[in-house]
């Protein structure tokens, strides 16, 4: 089993990986669709066996007092479960996958996996403004991570299988393998590529299916088939665009100063979290959790336009509080909720200043949520793309292109807000910023362009050993000390020139223990210092390592251990500019 693992890390260290990496999305799609399930049930069975009409959403049906209690009871729970976790552990959600991605190679801790998925359900449970599919995004890509590292691939398919638990996350808990495929690709991983778009297209399709098989095929909103009615509208669809940017940006700035002042202690945190959703529960039910159910209504033109404005003013703000006090739900969901509703007050305005030429509200309600969500996200191909699926309806999409336009930009340059998830880990001094020549090296690992043709000698060897291992015509010799620890390599043609000059060689040899030997980092020759590095790393950590340990050369292993029994090839600092100088030059 061992030989035949190390075998399959081999293979998919190599640049025609392509098939085994497909297999491996499809699995990481299986096992995340199935987190995702069981993170949906966790949530969905308590709550239809609590609410009357046996509803999720339906909050709205519970008395005052209850209204306000369960919040607070939820958040003070989750305090409590969050301080038995380390203070690392705590951070969940979407930002900390970028963290991951971009400073630690993707490695999803396991412990945070379990703070987001218990976080996650007590939130929306509990009746906090909350969504879903921003934990599951989290799990997903933590299934993924999770599932890469434990059959010990190189750290840029480990990443490549997080893209794949993010894009079957989202598949699974919109019915909408498209849009997943490229949040994880425009959100997540920020870049395209051919090997790494076909496993994670598997992976979304794995959501979806399971998905399917168990909700069917009905997709998360009650749509109604919709369209443009008249090119007199496009004023109409300006205004929702810059009122979606203006929403938007209002968030991201509220959640991000609110991060910057909130309090140290978890307990008050939570605390507060408790009182502000309890305390507007009160009067406007309809905020609390993920609120799907006022989104259909808001399709379907069901609410009065000063409902509209109310729900939507009380979710942007509770939810940009929650979130930057720290509270481990999702923030995608309540976008939606936001975008349906200020976009059917849009679609209400028309109907009163242009009946004879206005669509129905609901149409600007599936605008609205697609700006939303894109001038947060920053994400204009992932929403439109997620209104497509919604829908089923190609007549949208123009529409929808200058609304979200327009949201994007009014955010961005008007306002001067970054996306939200970004912006997040800016206050923590990070950063998502990669240079397209990190990104590229991030996506190779050492073993794909490594000398191979390298055989280990002893730092003392005598002529017959050096003589016999110079029969391969290996390129470079790895020097190993007495206690197998690598020391530095040295040029083969270099000891062959040697070993040819008599008169030079008897200036070399010297007895030890009995044996004429040759002290190989004595001897004049082309050497390098070297270290050691794992066959999972990048190129990119090779380069971050040979700059920490002050080398020009690595040697890469196999399994923890750095010992001559486990040495795979070498990589130099050269080797590693030489490839993203040249490889895209013509053959």
């Amino acid at each position: 089993m061992a030989s035949l693992l190390r075998r399959l890390r081999l293979q998919l260290a190599q640049s025609d990986a392509l098939p085994m990496l497909a297999l491996a999305g499809t699995f990481a799609g299986l096992l995340t669709s199935g987190t995702i399930l069981l993170f949906r049930l966790a949530i969905e069975v308590p709550l239809n066996s609590a609410l009357p009409g046996a509803h999720h959403e339906y909050f709205e049906s519970l008395p005052p007092w209850l209204r306000f209690t369960l919040p607070m009871a939820g958040a003070i729970l989750t305090a409590l479960i969050f301080l038995a976790f380390s203070q690392q552990s705590r951070i969940v959600g979407i930002s900390h996958v970028l963290e991951r991605i971009k400073h630690h190679q993707g490695h999803m801790p396991t412990s945070n996996f379990g703070a987001q998925f218990l976080g996650g359900i007590l939130c929306v449970v509990s009746g906090q403004s909350s969504g879903r599919e921003g934990p599951a995004v989290h799990l997903g890509a933590a299934t993924g991570s999770i599932m890469g590292r434990k059959f010990a691939l190189p750290s840029h398919h480990v990443q490549l299988l997080l893209a794949c638990g993010v894009a079957a996350a989202i598949s699974a808990s919109f019915n909408t393998p498209i849009a997943g495929v490229i949040f994880a690709m425009e959100v997540i991983v920020m870049g395209y590529s051919f090997i790494s778009l076909i496993p994670v297209i598997l992976a979304a399709v794995t959501g979806a299916l399971l998905t399917r098989a168990v909700y069917g095929s009905e997709p998360a909103f009650n749509v109604p088939q919709v369209h443009l009615h008249s090119l007199l509208e496009f004023p109409f669809l300006v205004l929702e665009g810059l009122l979606m940017g203006t929403l938007a940006a209002l968030f991201i700035w509220v959640c991000v100063n609110v991060a910057q002042k909130a309090p140290k202690s978890l307990l008050m945190r939570f605390f507060i979290i408790g009182l502000l959703n309890g305390l507007l529960a009160l009067a406007i039910p309809q905020i609390m959790g993920i609120g799907y159910d006022t989104v259909n209504l808001a399709l379907i033109g069901q609410l009065p336009w000063i409902a509209l404005f109310i729900f939507a003013l009380a979710k942007l703000l509770i939810t940009s509080l929650n979130l930057g006090l720290g509270q481990p739900g999702g923030a995608i969901g309540p976008m939606l909720f936001i975008g349906a509703c200020a976009g059917g007050l849009v679609g209400e305005l028309g109907a009163w200043l242009a009946p004879e030429h206005a669509s129905q509200s609901g149409f600007y309600a599936m605008l609205g949520m697609a700006a939303m969500m894109s001038a947060c996200l920053q994400a204009p191909l992932t929403a439109l793309m997620t209104l497509l699926e919604l829908t089923n309806n190609t007549d949208i999409l123009l529409p929808t292109m200058l609304v979200v336009v327009v949201a994007n930009l009014t955010a961005s340059e008007v306002f001067k807000q970054k996306a939200l998830f970004p912006r997040l880990l800016q206050l923590r001094g990070l950063t998502v910023d990669t240079s397209p020549v990190e990104h590229m090296l991030r996506q190779s690992s050492v073993l794909s362009i490594s000398d191979k043709d390298v055989k280990v000698v002893s730092k003392f060897s005598s002529v017959d050993e050096l003589q016999l291992v110079l029969q391969g015509n290996p390129e470079w010799l790895l020097i190993f000390d007495t206690d197998k620890t690598i020391l530095a390599i040295i040029s083969a043609s270099d000891v062959a020139s040697l070993l040819l000059d008599d008169e030079r060689l008897g200036n070399w040899l010297a007895e030890r223990r009995g044996v004429m030997v040759i002290d190989l980092l004595a001897i004049p020759a082309h050497r390098e210092t070297c270290g050691c590095i794992s066959m999972q790393a990048n190129l990119q950590e090779a380069l971050d390592l040979m700059a920490t340990l002050q080398v020009t050369c690595l040697s890469i292993h196999s399994g923890k251990n750095s010992n001559v029994a486990s040495v795979m090839g070498i990589i130099n600092h050269d080797k590693i500019h030489n490839h993203y100088r040249y490889q895209q030059s013509p053959n």
